[in-house]
């Protein structure tokens, strides 16, 4: 009778157990996107499609105030004035940058120190690639942020201009054709240019006295800008190329 009674009640508990197992497993289960975890994140309103900063139209004309002396200071025309365009160009945008004034006595004494570091650290004085006047840049006068910037465009030179940075560039002497030049002029050149127009570029070019704010045309300057290749009979294969002066 005891034995009995003992399977009737398992028998009822697990009618019960089962009961509850049925009745919970009909509940419903909630949707992944109604949990607090998964809810839809706000969008925020009248919110714009993402676009690309449109460059800020470049003025027609500019001119920067970069001062001016020319490589030869006092008119003596020797073998090292005559090589000293790259020293005279970076000397130009150096006063210029740090807001100096030049005069023939400074350019002078900047240009036989830069000559003087050249030949400590080359051994001689030597016509100079773009790359060796940012590096002097660098060494002698501590520009921390030096460009050299290959096939470039104008819109790109321009908007240097434009951002206060007088740009250095090389050339093939010759095809420059100024006629201030002692001719045949230059066989390698070096110049500043400080501004520009619709039809011609403003350069600062020591190779004359008559240099300061000397035009040329964009056309002229297009065949004649050639970085130094290292002999003259290659001049007009050196690569397309300007050296800015940041800070």
């Amino acid at each position: 009778m005891k034995r009995l009674f003992l399977i009737l009640s398992a028998l009822f508990i697990l009618s019960g157990l089962s009961l509850w197992l049925i009745k919970e497993s009909n509940q419903p289960t909630p949707s992944p996107k109604h949990t607090e975890q998964n809810r839809p994140l706000p969008q925020p309103k009248n919110q714009s499609p993402q676009t690309t900063p449109q460059p800020i139209p470049l003025p027609s004309s500019f001119d920067l105030p970069v001062g001016f002396v020319p490589q030869a200071p006092f008119g003596v025309w020797d073998e090292l004035h005559n090589n000293a365009c790259e020293e005279a160009s970076l000397v130009l945008v150096h006063y210029y940058k740090k807001g100096l004034t030049l005069t023939k006595e400074k350019m002078e004494k900047e240009i036989q120190a830069l000559v003087q570091w050249q030949i400590k650290k080359y051994g001689q004085h030597k016509d100079l690639t773009l790359k060796e006047v940012a590096e002097m840049a660098q060494e002698f006068y501590g520009y921390q942020e030096v460009r050299v910037i290959n096939d470039f465009d104008w819109q790109e030179l321009k908007r240097e201009i434009v951002q206060n940075n007088p740009v250095i560039i090389p050339a093939a002497g010759r095809l420059l054709e100024n006629p201030y030049f002692r001719q045949p002029g230059p066989i390698y050149h070096m110049l500043v240019i400080r501004g520009y127009n619709e039809k011609e570029v403003i350069t600062n070019d020591v190779g004359t006295k008559r240099g300061e704010g000397y035009r040329y045309s964009y056309q002229t300057l297009d065949r004649a800008i050639h970085d130094w290749t290292g002999r003259p009979e290659t001049i007009t294969q050196g690569r397309r190329a300007m050296l800015v002066i940041i800070k």
